[in-house]
């Protein structure tokens, strides 16, 4: 594990956020869209990793999984503006503590530890019985540039917030 990992697990292991909130981060519609078009190319990643060893060796993820992941990885920059407020607000309460600390690092440290908890978060939370699902969905939506990608997710989650969808701990703001 490199230096910046080692501290990326330390700075998430002392913020108050997903894995421990006792209510969701409610995230607007477009903050969960731009959320999700930075971090496709982790999630692409984190999922491939978690899915590689009950997948067939044809499977989507194992055979583009990378080279689509590193296409929307060259739009991540154009999206970082309007995530970087978004996963702030996943991480917690902002107002003091750890939570300033994570807030004010530099813009590149912010989006490394971004960029690692995105990944290391979806590698963990998969079920492996999903994985068949999982590629096939991605393949699916494989042609789709990120922002795309991004809103039918979102959609997604604001068409079935009935059923109070999350990602973890995170969910759409109700109206």
């Amino acid at each position: 594990m490199n230096a910046f990992s080692k501290a990326a697990a330390l700075v998430l292991a002392i913020t108050p956020g997903l894995a421990s909130a006792a209510e969701p981060a409610c995230l607007t519609k477009d903050e969960a869209t731009a959320l999700i078009a930075y971090a496709l190319p982790q999630a692409i990643n984190g999922t491939a990793r978690r899915c590689a060893p009950s997948l067939p060796a044809d499977a989507f993820l194992r055979k583009q999984g990378g080279q689509l992941a590193a296409r929307y990885a060259g739009q991540k920059e154009r999206y970082w503006a309007k995530a970087k407020p978004a996963f702030l607000k996943t991480l917690g309460p902002q107002s003091g503590g750890s939570g300033n600390l994570v807030a004010n690092l530099p813009d590149d440290t912010l989006r490394q530890l971004a960029d690692v908890f995105v990944e290391g978060f979806v590698e963990q939370r998969i079920a492996p019985k999903s994985c068949t699902k999982l590629d096939l969905a991605i393949d699916l939506l494989s042609p789709l540039p990120p922002e795309n990608t991004a809103g039918l997710i979102a959609l997604t989650m604001e068409v079935a917030s009935a059923a109070d969808p999350r990602i973890g701990k995170i969910a759409l703001c109700r109206p």
